[in-house]
């Protein structure tokens, strides 16, 4: 029986007073008492003796955070990640819940797929939610049976890994989804010009490096908005990296169009010329798709973020067995894991344009509306679905504290400070 007394947060939420102080109580996973922490007089907390007091003074609470976009290869590739690991690293990340890609083998396109999902839920701390394939085997040409797939249970629909190049299809899904007002899900990149290794510029071109031009990705997010506005429907571009991408997505929801969009944790935290740097040059940790960009792409990406152009923050945690990356870098495999350091990664590049509240929406409130998952309540009770954190705390990301199976994160070889650190997810 848990029974867990938490003293002196403050909590992140509209109904609670962010200067104030407050103890929460919790016992068989439901929120028994909060009451308010007064200073002048520290008796007026009345803790029950059979709970177990939680040191977490000065720390911040909000309702769990959720990843809207995280691949987790089982089953077919184990020995890159499984979801139990992903959960105990994703806990540790301070997610709740975590909705997940399709490209597993075999694919996330069918009933039985997303009630594996859910047998599994039954064993871990944290929900992992089904992107399901929006097309057979993730391949982009025939499409799934969508409906079925939304009443089993999936949030949202994409080929995941794989952008969804074939016009007829995604009008086709963008129409077809208005029937039970469903998400299309795009990682917009042009098949044909996305074939380089890292961002093309100057840099790609004194390590003599194909490039992954900006506009591979400009062109597919203008193509996809004109089609939007010729069906109707709903369309979230995940992890956008250029200024020009943040643009196009601004102007399209002051037109009214149903667009929203997001970005990875870490694409704030380097850039294209860090690939030429003595601490990183030609590292695979380091070799992401989208790629990392310039400084003017990072500016308009903190814009973005400020002005809500930007919705939501994902960690695009992508696991990779080390044969994968310890390769010649136009050989690696594209991706790194995030679930651990997604959080400090953000908070230590926006502080300066984001306060804590609004940080905290762009990976609760917001994933969440977009998905059409239930939004958790703090509040007497209800089910505990919190993260316990301290946002200035600096730490270190290490091999030892590392949980996923993978290995493949710069941020272990980095060595500089994180900031923002959790401490306890209760679920």
């Amino acid at each position: 029986m848990e029974k867990d007394f938490s003293q002196k947060v403050k909590i992140i939420d509209k109904n609670y007073n962010p200067k104030t102080e407050y103890c929460i109580g919790i016992k068989d996973g439901i929120i028994t008492h909060i009451q308010e922490y007064n200073q002048k007089d520290s008796l007026a907390i009345t803790i029950p003796t059979n709970y177990k007091k939680i040191d977490c003074q000065n720390a911040f609470v909000s309702v769990g955070w959720c990843d809207m976009r995280a691949f987790v290869p089982e089953p077919g590739m184990e020995y890159r990640e499984t979801l139990c690991s992903a959960a105990k690293a994703a806990a540790l990340g301070g997610f709740t819940q975590v909705a997940i890609l399709p490209n597993t083998q075999p694919t996330i396109e069918n009933k039985e797929n997303i009630y594996f999902l859910e047998q599994e839920n039954k064993k871990s701390k944290v929900e992992f939610f089904a992107i399901a394939a929006l097309t057979h085997k993730a391949e982009g040409q025939e499409m799934t049976q969508m409906y079925d797939l939304h009443k089993a249970g999936a949030v949202a629909f994409s080929d995941g890994l794989k952008n969804i190049s074939h016009t007829g299809v995604l009008l086709r899904a963008l129409q077809y989804t208005q029937a039970f007002d469903g998400l299309v899900m795009q990682l917009a990149s042009d098949k044909i010009l996305s074939n380089g290794h890292m961002h093309e510029g100057i840099i790609s071109t004194k390590l003599g490096l194909k490039g992954l031009p900006s506009i591979a990705e400009e062109m597919m997010i203008q193509r996809d908005l004109e089609i939007l506005r010729y069906t109707g429907g709903k369309i979230h571009f995940s992890t956008i990296s250029t200024a020009r991408s943040v643009d196009l997505i601004r102007k399209a929801k002051q037109e009214g169009l149903k667009v929203t969009c997001d970005i990875a944790a870490y694409q704030l935290s380097f850039l294209d010329e860090d690939l030429a740097k003595d601490a990183f040059i030609f590292d695979t940790f380091l070799k992401v798709f989208p790629p990392l960009r310039t400084q003017d792409d990072k500016n308009a990406l903190l814009e973005g973020l400020k002005d809500n152009t930007i919705d939501v923050i994902v960690s695009n945690h992508i696991p990779h067995d080390e044969e994968a990356k310890k390769l010649e870098f136009d050989l690696a495999a594209f991706g790194m894991i995030n679930f651990q350091t997604a959080f400090a990664a953000i908070r230590k590049q926006t502080e300066k344009y984001l306060s804590i509240e609004e940080l905290i929406q762009k990976i609760t409130i917001n994933p969440r509306k977009i998905l059409k998952i239930e939004q958790p309540k703090i509040k007497e009770g209800e089910k505990a679905n919190l993260t316990v954190f301290y946002p200035n705390e600096e730490w270190k990301f290490t091999k030892e504290i590392n949980i996923s199976k993978s290995k493949n994160s710069p941020f272990i070889n980095l060595g500089n400070n994180l900031k923002g650190k959790v401490l306890k997810t209760f679920v």
